[in-house]
């Protein structure tokens, strides 16, 4: 059982109803006896039943002295006076008896009365304790209750910063994602676009080669137009030398080498035109083709920087989300470290407060020469600071004694070294269960 500690105010309130309690049987023990009926009225008689509430009841009856005796009235017939004379001590005798027994039957019904006030006195002492057990045990309740509330919104708090934080690194990731893609898609439109403006090119200078072999192709037409018109005039030159030939052989034989060294030489004339037109334009086709090859060389070149560019970026925003990656690996790792090590710091100090409640219940144990060997495990509910609020046995020791000496050996040893952190007393140390092993 715990040791009770009543308060001052308690027992100056308990002082003072004891007091009550003791007038209250003062006041039954001397409120004189009422007046028993008797047939016959005799003076001597009332006298005594008068006088007897003045008998101390500290003094036993039988050493009491007999009160004197009253004076008895003048008789009205000589036979009456003689009689009460005659029969005078037993009647004193047996109100002597009364009162004895009347002073036993008040000096019980005082003794009853004791008895009851004293168990009414221990009954409402007991509700009262009773009543501020339950007052003290739901102040510790809601205190705890407090304290869980607050933990689980601390908790909860540092559970939404957690995921905020991953949220804002997610929402980073995806920024940076939709980045890159922006700029991978703008890059394949700037490719595509520059791709249909060379195609568009290359179309234009194809139209041009056209226009400029179709233009040659008409100069030949007329050239060969023109070496025709010159093949049949000289035709008909021939045919007129032909005919004058007849009227002067001689002048149309020298005509005729005229005509053949002019037609030579025309025709050499013509064949040197061509050659030369014929490598201006193969010049001209090479020069195109230089340029175009120039042009598309540029082209390629662009190209090329703007897909390194374009990986270049990429690279990047890879770089950026490894690194990114990397960091929230790193916080997770840091986490996991900065938990592992609250666990073994709360584990460590669990094991202190542990082994120093069990040393002070040791050192509180009052040794017995019978408590040899043994032991039990006790179940102790604690306050915040350690005060001992229930003590019970989860497993005997077969010895009820021994038993009832660890539960005083906790008592005693209240209030119990408990950890600091408020945390792990709410985890750990409201109930704690322990094995009672002195030695």
């Amino acid at each position: 059982m715990r040791n009770q500690k009543f308060s001052k105010p308690f027992l100056l309130a308990l002082a003072f109803h004891l007091t009550l309690l003791a007038l209250f049987a003062l006041s039954a023990i001397y409120k004189p006896a009422p007046p028993e009926p008797e047939a016959e009225p005799e003076v001597m008689h009332a006298t005594m039943l008068e006088e007897l509430p003045q008998v101390k009841p500290a003094k036993p009856v039988e050493t009491q002295k007999p009160p004197p005796p009253a004076p008895k009235p003048k008789p009205v017939e000589e036979p009456q006076i003689e009689e009460p004379k005659k029969i005078e001590p037993p009647k004193e005798s047996l109100e002597d008896k009364r009162a004895q027994e009347q002073a036993a039957a008040k000096a019980k019904q005082v003794e009853a009365a004791k008895a009851d006030a004293k168990k009414a006195a221990m009954r409402e002492v007991a509700e009262k304790e009773q009543k501020a057990q339950e007052a003290k045990q739901q102040a510790l309740d809601e205190k705890v209750k407090a304290q869980k509330i607050a933990t689980e919104k601390a908790e909860a708090q540092r559970v939404e910063e957690a995921k905020k934080a991953i949220e804002r690194v997610e929402s980073k990731k995806a920024e940076d994602a939709k980045k890159a893609e922006h700029e991978k898609e703008a890059a394949a439109e700037r490719l595509a676009s520059e791709k249909a403006a060379k195609e568009a090119a290359e179309k234009a200078d194809a139209k041009k080669a056209e226009l400029d072999a179709k233009k040659v192709a008409e100069a030949d037409a007329k050239k060969e137009a023109a070496k025709k018109a010159e093949a049949e005039k000289l035709a008909e030159e021939k045919a007129e030398a032909k005919k004058a030939e007849l009227e002067a052989k001689k002048v149309a034989e020298a005509e005729a080498k005229k005509e053949a060294a002019k037609k030579a030489e025309a025709e050499k004339l013509a064949a040197e035109k061509a050659q030369i037109a014929k490598a201006e334009a193969a010049a001209k086709q090479a020069a195109d083709k230089a340029a175009k090859d120039a042009a598309a060389k540029a082209e390629a070149d662009r190209l090329a920087t703007e897909k390194a560019r374009a990986d270049a970026l990429a690279k990047q925003a890879a770089d950026r989300a490894a690194a990114d990656r990397a960091r929230e690996a790193a916080a997770k790792q840091a986490a996991d470290a900065a938990n592992a090590a609250i666990a073994n710091a709360q584990a460590e100090a669990k094991d202190k407060a542990m082994q120093a409640i069990k040393q002070k219940v040791n050192r509180s144990w009052i040794r017995s020469p019978d408590s040899a060997n043994l032991k039990c495990t006790v179940r102790v509910k604690l306050a915040s600071d350690g005060t001992v609020l229930d003590v019970s046995i989860e497993r005997s020791s077969g010895d009820e004694m021994f038993d009832r000496s660890a539960e005083n050996a906790v008592n005693n040893a209240s209030p119990l070294p408990v950890p600091p952190d408020r945390e792990l007393f709410a985890r750990e140390f409201k109930s704690v269960t322990f094995v009672f092993d002195p030695k």
